[in-house]
């Protein structure tokens, strides 16, 4: 049998799916019914989606709950690890350590004291370090946090080592990196603010680029990847590169709405930051954006897929259509259409 941790987000979902499609047993965490919805919203985009998903066996767990985790790998053979938090601000540094980071440890010496358990664990190009003059960074580049890490990246890095503990303590273990994980579904969870943003009309677009990889590609690529018998490696997923601002106007012309069209200067970020610390002060609520966060938008990052294409020989699904794939379900879903036989026939049909 297989457990997935982070059932219930966006990747944990699709992976789901992709198992029970593949006949597999599979076991998910989970915290909250609520969440549980999300994973059959998700799982309603796809034409056996309601018959599938009855074929999980869900188990009320949390992955900082050591005990809990152990009693779930009960006749389990391979644990995909896809849960964790997601935030760029840094105030939650302690949330990010927490539940990234303790509560990966708490996975990978689950999986020793089992002695009989295979790791997936997905990570984020967050850990990867970075290469001068915008040249792909690699699976073998070294990371060097220096003063612009964010707390996320650092826990993720360090939920890594944890991994890396394990595999040299005998555990059967391997990482994946995905860079911005795109399609269907995209606009729940993390990527929910995002979405909203450019459905109210967002003005403003940072300067910047970086890599998307479609979640069914991800889910798929980790199935395949547990089938060959690898540990002790790492492999980036990543589908290609699009500036901010192409992202955000494909959005925003799929939910018909106005592109952005000014760009963020320092000197805008310099107001913005002034702002968004007054707003947060009189308000007592959480700051959106820091200084950290403006830098990061305002990069051009790239990544290498040559490790994996050169392994499996993968074809990702291109950027463009995935977040297309996305849009169009959104829309159907907000009109209350019946999407499902088209939604086969038209979004899945390049991935069969």
């Amino acid at each position: 049998m297989i457990l997935v941790t982070g059932g219930t987000g966006l990747l944990g979902s699709h992976l789901l799916y992709e198992l029970v499609k593949r006949n597999q047993p599979v076991r998910a965490l989970y915290r909250t019914i609520q969440n549980q919805a999300r994973t059959k919203e998700i799982f309603s985009f796809y034409e056996t989606g309601d018959s599938a998903f009855n074929r999980i066996e869900w188990v009320k767990a949390d992955i900082n709950d050591y005990y809990a985790v152990c009693n779930s790998l009960h006749d389990i053979s391979l644990v995909f690890h896809t849960a964790g938090y997601v935030t760029f601000n840094d105030r939650e540094k302690k949330k990010l350590n927490h539940i990234n980071t303790e509560g990966t440890a708490n996975v990978v010496n689950a999986c020793l004291e089992s002695g009989r358990v295979k790791l997936c664990y997905v990570s984020s190009v967050a850990t990867l370090g970075e290469l001068a003059d915008n040249l792909p960074v690699s699976e073998s580049i070294l990371w060097n946090q220096g003063k612009s890490a964010s707390a996320y990246a650092k826990s993720k890095y360090m939920a890594e080592m944890e991994v890396w503990r394990g595999i040299h303590e005998g555990l059967n273990a391997f990482i994946v990196n995905p860079s911005v994980i795109i399609g269907p579904g995209m606009w729940m969870g993390p990527g929910s603010k995002l979405w909203l943003s450019v459905e109210k009309g967002l003005k403003f677009y940072p300067a910047g680029s970086t890599g998307y990889v479609d979640v069914r590609d991800v889910a798929t690529i980790m199935i395949r990847l547990s089938e060959l018998g690898i540990t002790g490696e790492r492999y980036i997923l990543v589908a290609g590169h699009m500036k901010h601002k192409d992202l955000l106007s494909l959005l925003a012309r799929g939910l018909n709405v106005r592109e952005p069209y000014i760009q963020v200067t320092p000197l805008l970020s310099k107001a913005a930051l002034l702002f968004e610390s007054l707003g947060a002060f009189i308000t007592h609520s959480k700051r959106r954006f820091n200084r950290r966060t403006i830098k990061i938008a305002g990069e051009n990052l790239t990544y290498s897929n040559t490790k994996i294409r050169e392994l499996l020989g993968v074809n990702f699904f291109p950027i463009e259509k995935s977040v297309q794939s996305a849009i169009d379900i959104y829309n159907l879903k907000k009109n209350n259409l019946n999407f499902s036989k088209f939604s086969r026939l038209h979004f899945w049909s390049s991935m069969d």
